[in-house]
This record gives C-alpha cells, structure tokens and sequence, in this order.
C-alpha cells in the first residue's frame, strides 16, 4: 500500500466511524484538505477495493471499509490516541469511589468502559491459578454439597461447589478450613498444583475421621480450581446494537449467540492478558464469518508486574476508537497499581478505601497509547 493509499484510507475509516454512511471521494478531498483530486481519490479508492479494503454498496457510489481496513486502521493508529486531561480526572474519581473490594473494582471498571464504548464492557479478573491462597472457607450448602470460597493474594474470591460422599456438619467444616488455611495459606496454586497432595499426606491425619473429607474439598482444590471469573457489562445495549446494523437477523442472532457464552469471551481475554498495551481483533481474525462487523479492544492489567487479568470492549466495528483506546490504557494502569497496593491490604483490616491510595503516582504515568517499553516445592510468598 502506498502512502497516498494509507491517507485515504485512514480518512475513510475515519469518516465512517462518525457517519455511518458510505464515503464517497468528493466528502475526502473536502473534508480532511487531501492535496489530489476527487479524480485521483476514486482510482485509489477502486485499487483499495481489489486490494479487499473497501466494498461498495450497489445503492451508493460511495465506499465502506471491511474488517480488514479496521484490522490496518487499528494497528496503525492505536499508538496515537492519548487520554484527555478529563478522561484522567473522570477515572481517577471513579476509582476513588468505589470500595477496596476486587469484585466492586472490577464491576466498575467493566461498567465505566461499557458507558465509554456503549457497547460491552469485559474484565477478566484474576485467574485463581496463578495466585496465592489467602483464606478458604467451606460452607455447607444442603446435605452433602458444600460450597469453597477461596480469597487469593490479589482479593480476588472464588466459589466452587464440592459434592461430598457423606454429609458433614457445619462444626466439622469449620475445622477442615482452619486446617486448609493453616497448611494451604501463602502458598501459589499453581505450586501446589504441580506438587499435587504428596505435601499434605503427613498432616491430614490431624483431621482424625474427617481426614477423607479434607482430602475430597483439597483434590478439589488442586486438582479441580475455581473457574475464573468475568465481568460483562452492557451486554443487552451490544446485543441490541447488532440488531440495528445487521439487516440480515438470523446473522445478527449467531453474532449474539457467540458474544453470550461467557466461556468463549473469557477464551478470547485471555489471549489478551499479556498485551503490553491495548490490542484489536477485527471480525474475521476473532472466529471467521460469525464475527463480521465485530471488533474486540483489549489490554492485559497485572498484579506487582505479574500479567493476572484483561480488561477490554466488545462492540460493532463503529466505535469511538480516540476514546476507547486512551480509557483502556489508563484503567488497565489504574487496575494494575491499585491492585499491587491492595495486595498488601488484610481483606478484614480497616475498611480502607481507594481514596488512601496513592493516586497521585498513577498521575505520572506515560500518557495512553504511548508504547512502553516452577520449581517442585510450593513457593509462599510473603
């Protein structure tokens, strides 16, 4: 592509993220000041539409942009959109606001950038794999099921659902626990995962007759962890938006039908967790023909500079990118260092706010867009 082509196309991109309707060569040249003619816009626009860049609609002789001239528009721009001073002050307060519980946190920000998008907001919270154990507590739920919740290093809380072969009082739960904090407390999951139950066979015999359930909720632990947990916002506004711009409904419905399952959404995230600054899959790359006309934004945020989630937005290929983009950077930033602060934080302790944090460092960070440049014994960390 020459670099006559790129402007041209950048322009046109442009353009149709604002309007919505198909560009035309005469609205280019007018509107962004190009120094050629409609004439010479028109031929490049035509060599862009064999290059499979541009379609035209049969009603217009203007020209909209495909998945891939998103894909190029992205990749080429993303560098190039930093955070307004507003922008900063606006999620700096929505922070301070909210309480220093990791669920909430990770809520609002999945609803900040749902209202910043209007369309979906993702964030994928910490994976409980790559964490260290903080507290575990069984709970019973009704005969024989009994319901783990696991509190990890960064705050995040798990739930999982254990079926035990005979039914165990809550009494008895209550000294399986203490027994799983006492010997599972500080150590990483991961650690123990790999390490299996050959660390515990000695010390399970503390729990007398109830050493068979503590063995049944640990293998459940080691073996079987928590899923990972997601949080979408506004996904009922996505799912009407692709019903406004897909006239064709049962495509919009197998777009819709994609975009619920929440596993698959956690799938995608995940492959974003490592990105060290905001990344873009575009219809086709995402999963084929079902995603045409979608495009994903994410960002990995991280936890004392370990990469532990992702936080995004899912929308049409319409979307306000000089806004997105800058909001993603900066929360993902905000997330990660309040994140490292709270880690530090006893989740029982004084009820400390976002507001006690330092904020003020978060201040200093690079302005959005700009690029940045196992062993076999359970490791506890401090």
């Amino acid at each position: 592509m020459t670099n006559r082509q790129g402007e041209i196309l950048r322009a046109l991109v442009k353009e149709y993220v604002a309007s919505g309707e198909p560009v035309g060569s005469q609205i280019l040249v007018e509107k962004f000041g190009m120094a050629f003619s409609p004439a010479t816009v028109r031929k490049e626009m035509s060599v862009l539409e064999q290059m499979g860049l541009l379609s035209s609609p049969h009603t217009s002789a203007g020209r909209v942009p495909t998945d891939r001239a998103f894909q190029l528009y992205l990749a080429d721009l993303v560098n190039l959109f930093e955070i307004t001073l507003n922008q900063k002050a606006e999620l700096e307060d929505l922070y301070r606001s909210a309480a220093l519980q990791l669920d909430q946190l990770l809520k609002t920000t999945a609803q900040m950038l749902a209202q910043t998008s209007n369309f979906a907001g993702i964030v994928l919270a910490p994976n409980s794999v790559g964490s260290s154990i903080k507290r575990i507590e069984l709970v019973s739920v009704m005969e024989s099921l009994v319901l783990m919740i696991m509190i990890s290093s960064s705050g995040a809380i798990y739930e999982k659902k254990i079926k035990l072969e005979r039914v165990v009082s809550q009494e008895d739960l209550y000294k399986i626990s203490r027994y799983l904090n006492q010997n599972l407390k500080g150590f990483e999951l991961g650690d123990v995962q790999e390490r299996g139950l050959e660390f515990l066979s000695g010390s399970l015999a503390e729990l007398g007759e109830l050493s068979d359930i503590g063995t049944a909720v640990t293998q459940a632990i080691v073996y079987n962890p928590p899923d990972q947990t997601i949080h979408i916002e506004g996904d009922t506004n996505l799912h009407r938006k692709i019903y406004d711009l897909t006239p064709d409904r049962r495509k919009a419905e197998r777009i819709i039908t994609q975009l619920a399952n929440k596993d698959y959404i956690s799938s995608v995230f995940e492959k974003m967790k490592n990105q060290p600054q905001v990344g873009s899959q575009v219809g086709l790359e995402i999963d084929g023909e079902i995603l045409s006309g979608i495009t994903i934004l994410g960002k990995g945020y991280t936890l004392s500079g370990k990469s532990v989630g992702a936080l995004g937005v899912i929308g049409a290929n319409r979307m306000p990118y000089e806004k997105i983009i800058p909001a993603l950077d900066y929360s993902s930033q905000i997330l990660s260092n309040v994140l490292s602060e709270k880690s530090n934080i006893e989740l029982q302790g004084d009820g400390r706010r976002i507001s006690e944090i330092e904020i003020s460092q978060i201040k200093e960070l690079p302005a959005a867009g700009r690029k940045h440049t196992k062993g076999h014994t359970p490791t506890k960390r401090k």
